[in-house]
């Protein structure tokens, strides 16, 4: 147990900074220093440790405070006291938040030349040389792809089931097998949801059907689906990106992937998260490696020009030698885009629940710098990125992508840089209007998204 001990408002930043040198430990907050374990007092300049009562270390920021946002303050603070008292490799040192890039562009807003952000990285915040680069890039990238989205809408579909729960997932989808009854009761009302908020602005940039697995459907309700999508946006569906998740190679069939080009969809997710078939059992995804390479070929003999595919790297029981042998295989089939994920235990995953170890954080950032210098020998690019909590050594999920190739959706949304239209249980409606953003949720159980709309 950590003891956090807040002079401020800024709790959540204390606790996400601790986290990088306590990553499995629970946080607790109190107005007095414990005997027990390491207590973090924070002020919004200053930071102390103790441990079992005793100081251990501190930091103070001088005058270079002043022109640094009080949030990151704290969380700088906290930062260097701790390494001071439990130091600890962390990539991307004191520069916590899902969105490392997104600062990175204010700096580049702000008229900052490349060499004066890669020294802002270093120091204060301690970003090593290979993330600070790595976010420089994608800020690059996101400003290009900014400008063909700048005044645009994002448009997000959820379909939340598969046909297994894998161990380490968290997402929105049905926790027990849904009947037949029910994914049609969710399509019924999903698609009533579509049809309300249509007429959809003309100004469409992008499409995504996501989940879950939007190929879980049987062919009568994915039609459907996209028929009413097709109704709800006619005047865009065939100049903008649509997108689909068929993330799981054993939902994919012929007529499916037929019906989709029928459509309109002219990217398409296929993901197998690693091609080791032992991880692949173990990780409770009803699919080998060859029905992904049959899938993904299918994929192209019906005339998907646009493929990604996903890795996830620090599986339980895999090692360095394994993505360079998944990276190998996708290099192969020559896809348009790569995303490297970084485990995340989240706590409502089976992964958490049964105590199943990921690997060491080392051979993680490992297993990361090889997948980059395979994607680059394949010609992709880094151009999004992300980091989530809970993230194994708090690394970074990376979007890899062919110039002109990149996802629009993925970076309208994770730039926030474009305003996103959220349809179905779980789907988040962000409104963007300069700097200021606004959320609407939308039920994220399935049963209450259902109930909900019917009233």
């Amino acid at each position: 147990m950590i003891t956090c001990i807040c002079r401020h408002g800024y709790i959540n930043e204390v606790q996400v900074t601790a986290q990088v040198f306590f990553p499995n430990e629970k946080f607790a907050f109190a107005e007095e220093i414990t005997n027990d374990g390491y207590t973090v007092v924070s002020h919004l300049e200053n930071a102390t440790i103790y441990k079992n009562g005793t100081e251990v270390s501190r930091f103070s920021f001088t005058g270079e405070a002043r022109s640094l946002n009080p949030r990151r303050v704290v969380m700088l603070s906290i930062y260097h006291a701790l390494q001071k008292a439990v130091p600890t490799i962390a990539p991307w040192g004191a520069l916590t938040g899902i969105r490392p890039s997104k600062l990175v562009r204010e700096w580049m807003d702000n008229s900052y030349t490349d060499t004066e952000i890669l020294n802002e990285l270093s120091n204060p915040y301690n970003v090593s040389a290979e993330k600070a680069a790595l976010a420089l890039q994608v800020a690059k990238s996101e400003k290009q792809t900014e400008k063909k989205i700048r005044d645009t809408v994002g448009i997000y579909i959820s379909v939340p089931f598969c046909p297994s729960r894998c161990i380490y997932c968290s997402f929105n989808i049905s926790q027990k097998p849904a009947s037949d009854k029910f994914i049609t009761e969710y399509v019924d009302t999903l698609i009533t949801e579509i049809k309300e908020k249509a007429p959809i602005p003309e100004n469409v940039s992008s499409i995504y059907i996501g989940g879950g697995t939007p190929t879980f459907l049987n062919e009568n309700l994915l039609e459907r689906l996209l028929y009413a999508a097709c109704n709800a946006f006619f005047k865009i569906i065939r100049t903008c990106e649509f997108t689909v998740e068929a993330g799981r190679p054993d939902t994919i069939t012929a007529e499916k992937l037929r019906l989709l080009r029928k459509y309109g969809v002219n990217r398409l997710a296929i993901n197998p998260q690693t091609l080791n078939d032992t991880t692949l059992q173990a990780i409770g995804r009803n699919h080998t490696a060859a029905d992904f390479f049959t899938a993904f070929n299918l994929a192209r003999e019906i005339g998907f020009e646009c493929i990604n595919a996903d890795i996830i790297a620090g599986l339980p029981g895999e090692s360095p030698d394994d993505m360079h042998r998944n990276m190998e295989a996708l290099a192969k089939l020559t896809p348009e885009n790569i995303t490297i994920h970084t485990l995340s235990v989240k706590r409502a995953s089976r992964l958490n629940e049964q105590g199943v170890g990921a690997c060491a954080g080392q051979d993680i950032e490992t297993m990361l710098s090889a997948a980059s210098a395979a994607c680059a020998d394949m010609g992709l690019n880094p151009y999004y990125l992300y980091r989530q909590k809970n993230t194994v050594g708090l690394l970074e999920n990376v979007g890899y992508s062919l110039p002109t190739h990149e996802c629009l959706y993925n970076v309208g949304m994770m730039a926030e840089v474009q305003s996103i239209i959220g349809l179905g249980a779980g789907a988040v409606t962000k409104n963007v209007v300069g700097s200021h953003i606004t959320r609407k949720f939308n039920p994220k159980n399935p049963d209450v998204y259902i109930s909900r709309r019917k009233r």
